[in-house]
């Protein structure tokens, strides 16, 4: 775990009682904030579960494009306008 801050967020979590006071009394047992025991515990959580699947797992999820559509999907994407916002297409 590094120790550089980064910055800090302040927010508001709803907790069940019994969890909330769990947390607290063993906060109170390792000698530290409460705050810094809920940071490790979702540090631990976050490093066993990356954010974002594997690349191969996302890449199956994508819907399969005919190779008769390729051409036109390569056609609009070289199009001058293809990055060109419609303000219509916000409203």
């Amino acid at each position: 775990m590094e120790n550089h801050i980064y910055g800090i967020v302040k927010t508001t979590l709803n907790l069940r009682d019994e969890l909330y006071r769990r947390a607290k009394a063993q906060a109170a047992l390792e000698g530290k904030p409460l705050g810094r025991l809920m940071e490790e515990s979702l540090e631990m959580r976050l490093q066993k579960s990356p954010v974002r699947p594997p690349l191969r797992q996302w890449l199956k999820s994508l819907p399969k494009i005919p190779k008769e559509g390729l051409a036109d999907l390569r056609r609009i994407i070289e199009s001058p306008d293809f990055r060109k916002v419609d303000p219509e297409m916000w409203r």
